[in-house]
């Protein structure tokens, strides 16, 4: 890890490629990541407790090319506006720790679904989904 050459968008490119293809929606991967996530923590639990999940997998799937998208045009989207207004306080009140755990259970469904996962992808998925993460906190009180 820590290799200056390496470009981290190619590596989250050819992870995210591995695991999603052309964007195929993946309900392994987003099953296993909400295992992983409601798994971790019974508060966390507890908050998706009268969710439909099928449409919550459709959400994960949809806002992770949101948060790609954020990162490589940089552009405040619609969609991005709208993922975050709906994590915001004002509605389902998403405090900022629970980003890290998000992120957390995501980087071990990818360990699990991505066959050459390595530090390099773990670190990859982050700083690519960083951003958009980002705009979200900021946007929790706005």
């Amino acid at each position: 890890m820590g290799n200056a050459t390496i470009n981290y968008g190619d590596v989250f490119d050819a992870s995210f490629h591995r695991i999603l293809g052309d964007g195929a929606f993946n309900p392994a991967f987003t099953s296993r990541f909400y295992e992983i996530f409601l798994g971790r923590d019974p508060a966390i639990a507890d908050r998706f407790a009268n969710t439909d999940m099928s449409a919550q997998k459709t959400m994960l799937h949809d806002s992770l090319f949101t948060l790609v998208d954020f990162y490589r045009n940089r552009v405040l989207t619609p969609q991005l506006r709208r993922l975050a207004a709906i994590h915001s306080r004002a509605q389902h009140d998403i405090p900022a720790d629970l980003y890290d755990r998000w992120m957390n259970a995501l980087a071990a469904a990818v360990a699990e679904f991505d066959p050459e996962y390595d530090e390099d992808v773990g670190l990859a998925w982050r700083l690519v989904l960083s951003p958009g993460i980002t705009y979200m906190r900021y946007s929790y009180d706005r």
